[in-house]
């Protein structure tokens, strides 16, 4: 099939509909560009492809070619005339016996369409070969098969006036073409139509009238989704992550609020993991086995080791996180941060572009920014590691079995060595030695029988009239 077939991919249009002032071929679904849904589907089949763009076409061709570096080409519409017009604008690239056609806002079709629609094509040796739906309500959105007695025709919906209780087989805009009966007929196309275009679909009446075969497959509407508004959007994003997450849960996944996870295509689930409602799974993100992630948290390209646990509403990016490891809730970790086996982040604690070690134990309030903490090492409630002076940021090392009392300041760059302690309330600003313990807090002085003073002096200050402000 892939030898004997090229693709065309129609991405040109300016998707007004959207009213976004973008195209939308970039719109994401499910955390990948809807463009990039139609061109690896056919990377994967191995059909050489060609990608009409007009609007935009430096945004779209970019994201394309980064994903599949030169084995795509490009064709470029100037001025949307139609999609008649656009496929004219690839005649250069016709180079298989047959052309398959198909809009590139179409991101849920399957392999299996496509070679469903080979199959048939070749076997009924058809001039034109398209995929047809039935919807029992097209509304404005879908051109109608119209089929009478030995011909057959697609309707625009704009130019349809026909019964729509007795058209409900859409186009789904997929189509295969013969290629000498392409070069023979795409110059008959005419602009008579509401939109004054060419219509790539009038080649199917062409064909009929001329006595040339037609064919056609039927495919459930679900997979052959265009996108033409937000809300469409939205209700193919539906479908795409409903499809994602009955994989993952066949595959030994529970979901607690299956409804309300959102999960990106690219994302990984171990066996036996658990995840809560509310969840946001993104980019690259990779979930071990028998993890449990609790509700509202959100991890974007993070690494989640075998049996950990993340609590709910916790920050989890750019971060690779070993087994058994403990982090949350309301923890938020970034920026590259290691977080090494059995391990323990706990409520209120933000880790950025930090190692930290085995068995280390960090459990409540505290900064951690560009650190190396060594392996069962205690963070005092409170802490907070000053690695910007105002300029660049610093770093702080701190070894192997080191105590770090509540309410410490830490300011970078520091070096605190093994098995030492920081008494509480300490604001260390020097290097600790192994085995030490470091004071940095001022004397604490007790004036006795001082308070009640205190309160009288307090009391007379606020019954003075206050100073008016001029600013």
């Amino acid at each position: 099939m892939n030898k004997n077939m090229h693709a065309i991919i129609l991405a040109a249009g300016k998707a007004t509909r959207f009213k976004t002032g973008r195209t939308k071929l970039l719109e994401k679904i499910c955390g990948q560009e809807m463009v990039l849904y139609s061109t690896k589907m056919l990377a994967y089949l191995q059909i050489e492809s060609t990608v009409v763009v007009g609007h935009q076409k430096e945004k779209i061709k970019k994201i394309v070619s980064d994903h599949h570096k030169d084995t795509i080409s490009f064709a470029h519409q100037e001025e949307q005339k139609g999609t008649g017009h656009a496929v004219l604008c690839t005649r250069d690239k016709w180079n298989k016996d047959n052309i398959l056609v198909l809009n590139g806002d179409m991101p849920l079709v399957s392999p299996q369409v496509i070679k469903k629609l080979y199959k048939t094509h070749q076997g009924k040796k058809a001039a034109i070969s398209f995929v047809v739906s039935h919807l029992e309500h097209p509304g404005h959105a879908y051109g109608r098969v119209i089929q009478e007695k030995n011909s057959v025709k697609i309707v625009e919906a704009k130019d349809f006036t026909g019964d729509p209780t007795k058209h409900c087989w859409i186009n789904a805009g997929i189509y295969l073409i013969n290629k000498k009966f392409l070069q023979e007929s795409i110059d008959q196309l005419k602009t008579d139509n509401a939109n004054q275009e060419f219509y790539l679909t009038d080649l199917v009446g062409i064909a009929s009238d001329n006595k040339k075969t037609v064919a056609t497959i039927p495919a459930p509407f679900d997979l052959v989704r265009g996108i033409n508004t937000l809300e469409e959007l939205w209700a193919t994003e539906e479908v795409q992550r409903a499809h994602l997450i009955r994989y993952w849960m066949q595959n030994g996944v529970r979901f607690v609020k299956a409804q309300n996870i959102h999960l990106d295509i690219t994302v990984k689930i171990g066996a036996g993991s658990i995840i809560g409602g509310g969840v946001y799974l993104l980019g690259n993100t990779i979930v071990g086995n028998n993890c449990n992630i609790q509700e509202y948290t959100r991890l974007e390209n993070a690494t989640i080791g075998d049996n950990s646990t993340i609590k709910s509403h916790t920050v989890i990016n750019d971060s690779i996180l070993y087994e058994n490891v403990s982090v949350g809730p309301f923890a938020h970790l970034r920026n590259g941060t290691v977080v090494e086996q059995n391990a323990k982040i706990g409520n209120f604690v933000e880790v950025k572009k930090s190692f930290i070690g085995n068995k280390t134990k960090a459990k409540h309030l505290a900064y951690l920014g560009d650190a190396t903490i060594g392996k069962q090492v205690n963070i005092g409630a409170g802490t907070i590691i000053c690695n910007h002076n105002g300029i660049s940021k610093e770093k702080t090392i701190i070894e192997d079995n080191v105590y770090i009392g509540s309410n410490n300041t830490l300011v970078a760059p520091l070096t605190i060595e093994k098995n030492s302690f920081t008494a509480a309330g300490s604001t260390i600003t020097k290097n600790v030695p192994a085995n030490s313990l470091a004071i940095a807090r001022a004397y604490q002085v007790n004036k006795e029988g001082y308070a009640p003073l205190l309160k009288k002096k307090i009391k007379k200050k606020s019954n003075q009239p206050k100073n008016e402000s001029i600013i």
